[in-house]
């Protein structure tokens, strides 16, 4: 439990430290790069996401087998092996779609971006590609780290990437450098990550590495397991990245700047609500395999969302509170409209994200196909409604669509673990819901009132977003949390400030 809690520490530490970049190196990118520029490197990372997508979610088939084996080295060895060599082929799979695009991106944007663009955007097609490649190559050492409950040399990895790459491209921008340097330091960051594990896999953890190709009935479980959770991923990114392309090729390269900054928070959120669940997902994996009762799994799933509440209530209401006034003074005037964009987005989006633990429970219960197939559906059908409300009313439409189909999907999905996996979803959201609601609603008069009085600019925001965050901590240890949460609270205090938790017992 104590490496947990080390890790579920650095994970927001992680969190905390993409947040403070993102803050600091956007403007900086956006003002070096302009929206048009800003807007190239939106859609080439779009496209980078298809690219990660070619490991077709195997990795969480691949991590489910590590930790399986725990007590089996000697097979846990050999199936690193054939793994590495099978992602190997992946790794050559991307390389092969990166060509693909290349030779498409004038087809796709010809109508909306001008020659020059066309050319800059093909060159950084080549460069995320070739990042992607690497990373897909070598994914089943990642999975092999985190089933070992390692994450404490895997957040600090990342976060140590993360400031080092933001500096170095932020240093390269002042000496005139632009879109393609940046793509290039970001798959740069990602082969030294990749470096960096396999140092750690062979030096640290003592696993030799090496590569053979896996037959099919090693192969045959793994595919079984992650193939619906690849239709999950690629319903993601209908959801995040599509819209990007779509109004790339429809309306052009500021759009999309404009559209991009709106939804730049949600993989901010996401790391809020999945840096607990991934803490937690070798011991759910546990719980789930041994034939834990549903009345168990649901007390789990009320445990892990609730902590993931705590967090995701904070800072969606802060930004329902005060993002507007950030935006503007953060980017300026002409990116107003993102503030709408965001609130029509992650208001639906935090609720899917509070409790998305309950996706472990229906990939080991063998029922993520029925999940993965719904919201495929209803990602489908969110294509042409994007395509339609885009035209009706610009760039709020397409969010206008994304929100629709992220609330149609929770819904369904709840349905799903009502009737296939016997949870008692009235009780989760009444057990979810106690003591932190009727405190977020106290709270949100008391943020209205600070926006409201306290002084414009930096300051002023700055110190509505402090004391709306103390009176929210106060609150929600006084009135929201249960005796669990006060002690993890009172634990993660004590490791921080030792001396703390006995003072306070």
């Amino acid at each position: 439990m104590s490496r947990r809690l080390n890790a579920a520490i650095l994970s927001y530490t992680q969190v905390a430290v993409r947040i403070a970049t993102t803050l600091v190196y956007t403007p900086i990118l956006v003002g070096a790069l302009g929206q048009d520029g800003y807007g190239l490197f939106s859609i080439v990372g779009a496209l980078a996401a298809y690219f990660y997508m070619i490991d077709f979610g195997m990795n969480d088939g691949v991590l489910r087998f590590f930790v399986r084996h725990e007590k089996a080295p000697d097979e846990r060895r050999q199936f690193l092996r054939e793994m590495l060599g099978f992602y190997a082929g992946l790794g050559l799979l991307v390389c092969l779609a990166t060509a693909a695009i290349h030779g498409l991106v004038p087809h796709l944007f010809g109508a909306s971006l001008t020659a020059p663009q066309i050319d800059l955007l093909r060159d950084m097609v080549l460069v995320v590609g070739a990042g992607a490649a690497v990373m897909v190559a070598f994914n089943p050492l990642g999975a092999l780290i985190s089933a070992m409950e390692r994450f404490v040399f895997l957040r600090t990895l990342e976060i140590f990437t993360a400031l080092a790459s933001t500096g170095l491209t932020v240093i390269l921008l002042w000496q005139g450098y632009g879109a393609l340097m940046v793509v290039a330091v970001m798959s740069g960051a990602l082969a030294f990550q990749v470096a960096a594990r396999l140092l750690f896999v062979v030096l640290v953890l003592k696993i030799a590495v090496g590569w053979a190709w896996p037959g099919w009935g090693r192969l045959r479980p793994v595919a079984f397991y992650a193939a619906p959770i690849f239709v999950s991923l690629l319903v993601e990114q209908i959801y995040w990245k599509l819209d990007n392309l779509i109004i790339g090729a429809v309306l052009g390269a500021a759009p999309v700047a404009i559209y991009a900054i709106g939804t730049t928070f949600n993989k901010h959120l996401m790391s809020f609500g999945t840096a607990i669940s991934r803490v937690m997902t070798p011991e759910i994996i546990r719980q789930a395999d041994s034939g834990a009762d549903p009345a168990a799994l649901n007390t789990l799933l009320i445990r892990v969302s609730r902590l993931q509440a705590l967090f995701l209530l904070l800072v969606i209401s802060g930004l329902g509170l005060f993002g507007a006034r950030f935006i503007q003074l953060w980017l300026g005037p002409d990116y107003g409209l993102a503030y709408t964009i965001l609130l029509i987005v992650l208001i639906p989006y935090t609720f899917e994200l509070i409790g998305n633990a309950r996706n472990i429970l229906l990939q080991v219960k063998g029922l993520y196909w029925h999940r993965s197939l719904m919201i495929l559906a209803i990602a489908t059908l969110n294509i042409p409604l994007t395509v339609l409300l885009l035209n009706q009313w610009g760039v709020v439409g397409a969010a206008a669509s994304t929100a629709i189909g992220l609330a149609a999907g929770y819904v369904a999905v709840a349905f799903l673990l009502q009737l296939r996996v016997g949870l008692d979803m009235g009780h989760y959201f009444m057990g979810l819901g106690r003591g932190l609601a009727p405190v977020l609603c106290a709270c949100i008069p008391v943020g209205l009132a600070l926006n409201h009085w306290l002084m414009g600019g930096w300051q002023g925001l700055i110190l509505c977003v402090v004391l709306y965050s103390m009176v929210y901590a106060i609150l929600m240890l006084m009135f929201g949390m249960n005796t669990y949460e006060r002690g993890l609270v009172r634990r993660i205090l004590g490791k921080l400030v030792p001396g703390l938790a006995a003072r306070w017992a």
